[in-house]
């Protein structure tokens, strides 16, 4: 029996290895593999990490700029947060843990809506973000936090069959055909048609992926038998995930007048586990599609792709008057917005990501908001060089600061392509030396070297610079207290000349202003 059971493990592990090698193939998922891979690999250190995963996610420019969306949502918003423009500010608000799950979630969304081209798999691909919805809901109403977890999870809980379904469209049909035609379980039927079932294959995806261990938890199926029974072994991150999709496929299998039976025979499950009952899970239903609503905008899908949720939506929520109800159906004979009007909602503050101007006017509130909130001066160095490689008018970025030895700067926070490199090699002796790097330090100079190799400027830059560095063109502003420089913050243009019109350098001096502030601000406490 042990031979048998071991035979059947291997042969799921060929099965994946082979389903994995064939998506490889797939258009955009082996770079969906390595984003979310490099996210999952982010070392400990918390500095670090910040850095990683804010470049990680600023390389996708629709990424960051759904990531800022969603974050200044109403359900993010009411943190007391405020507007939020820069994705550092969103780790120092929301913590490093919810903005990775949030990046995952909207990755992981956009792959699903951008490649499902059959009006089923739309469908599945909304209902998929809304089935993690209704899982934070469920989170929130059940008095539980880490209700971003729970999103994930649920909206990861049928990874393996969303990707086989998108990628391997034919041969999913063919375990529809099996459950339909023989009755058979869908496990079983995606098992004899994939050689592993969906829900396996998708633990196999997420292993590859580099996924947390609770998330890949998270996201399994429950073992056989009652929630009560296995409620003590289970963690709770689990249990709600499978909770929130049995009332999604319980919502959208069921027909309205039945769905509060169907829910009745979910909570035999799951009642004594979940502090939830029936009454609550049908409003929680109406309630996580009207942020399902909301948030199509933000995400740029049709909500209405999905029959469930035009169904669902097109319904009172359960216990609305009869006028409640009446106002709500005239609301529902309004005209929808037009797809004009939607791409103007959608795309509001995007035009600015390309300006340099606009993205450093709105990044310095962040600032002025940290300073308001006594931020660690980390989190306004994170800020600001997030603020400079958004702008786009370098290469790389540094910040610098005076290290233990107090004998030289070196490299503390870095974004762009040689940010590792730089961090490493880059060191500014504070005592005497014949180059630039020193006449700005030590004259508190701004500088701009528009290029390194011209002969009027070759000899003024230093070896180590060469050797390590050896950017065409840089900028480099000296950050310093009671006539001392304790920090620079260095910019570079790998192989071209900078060219920086005089508001846009003006703006970025005001930054380097404000770090300043941020520093002799904890200097004085």
């Amino acid at each position: 029996m042990n031979d048998s059971l071991q035979d059947a493990e291997q042969a799921d592990v060929a099965s994946a290895q082979q389903l994995l090698a064939d998506l490889s193939k797939a258009r955009d998922f082996p770079a969906l593999s390595q984003v979310i891979s490099k996210v999952n690999h982010i070392a400990t250190s918390e500095n670090s990490r910040t850095d990683e995963l804010t470049e990680s996610i600023l390389k996708d420019v629709a990424l960051t700029n759904k990531l800022l969306r969603v974050v200044n949502s109403v359900n993010y918003k009411q943190r007391g947060a405020g507007a939020v423009s820069t994705v550092s500010r969103a780790i120092v608000i929301l913590g490093y843990d919810t903005v990775r799950d949030t990046a995952l979630s909207l990755m992981l969304f956009d792959h699903l809506a951008n490649h499902a081209q059959a009006g089923e798999l739309k469908a599945e691909a909304v209902e998929s973000f809304y089935c993690g919805l209704l899982g934070r809901t469920m989170t929130a109403r059940a008095g539980l936090r880490d209700g971003e977890e729970v999103l994930i999870c649920s909206l990861f809980r049928n990874l393996g069959r969303m990707m086989c379904r998108l990628h391997f469209y034919e041969k999913s049909k063919k375990v529809e055909e099996l459950i339909a035609e023989l009755g058979m379980t869908e496990s079983a039927a995606s098992r004899q048609v994939f050689g592993i079932s969906y829900d396996d294959f998708g633990q196999a995806i997420g292993r590859h992926w580099h996924l947390p261990a609770n998330l890949l938890q998270g996201m399994a199926p429950l073992p056989p038998g009652s929630a009560k029974v296995v409620g003590a072994e289970v963690p709770k991150l689990q249990v709600l995930a499978n909770l929130a999709h049995d009332v999604y496929v319980a919502t959208r299998d069921t027909a309205p007048e039945e769905a509060k039976a169907a829910y009745a025979e979910v909570m035999k499950r799951y009642g004594s586990v979940v502090r939830l009952q029936t009454d609550d899970l049908e409003e929680l239903v109406h309630q996580a599609g009207a942020v399902m609503e909301k948030e199509a905008v933000l995400l740029q899908v049709d909500v209405r792709s999905s029959p469930m949720l035009t169904r669902l939506l097109s319904r009172p929520e359960p216990g609305m008057e009869e006028d409640e109800a009446a106002a709500a159906t005239e609301a529902e004979a309004e005209p929808a917005a037009s797809a004009e009007e939607t791409a103007a909602m959608t795309n509001a503050g995007v035009e600015d990501d390309h300006d340099p101007t606009a993205i450093l006017i709105t990044g310095m509130q962040d600032l002025t908001n940290l300073l308001l909130e006594d931020a660690k001066p980390a989190d306004v160095l994170h800020v600001a060089a997030e603020l400079l490689y958004r702008a786009r008018c370098f290469d790389n970025i540094l910040i610098c600061t005076i290290a233990a030895n107090g004998k030289e700067l070196v490299g503390r926070i870095g974004l762009g392509a040689n940010a590792e490199r730089n961090k490493t090699g880059f060191r500014i002796p504070l005592a005497f030396a014949p180059d630039v790097f020193h006449v700005a330090v030590s004259k508190n100079a701004d500088l701009l070297i528009a290029d390194t190799q011209a002969d009027s400027i070759r000899a003024r830059i230093p070896t180590w610079y060469k050797e390590k560095i050896g950017a065409r063109s840089f900028l480099l502003l000296p950050i310093t207290l009671n006539n001392r420089t304790v920090a620079v913050v260095y910019a570079d243009k790998r192989d071209g000349a900078l060219q920086l019109p005089q508001q846009t350098l003006g703006l970025i001096k005001a930054l380097r202003n404000q770090i300043t502030l941020a520093l002799r601000q904890k200097t004085v406490q």
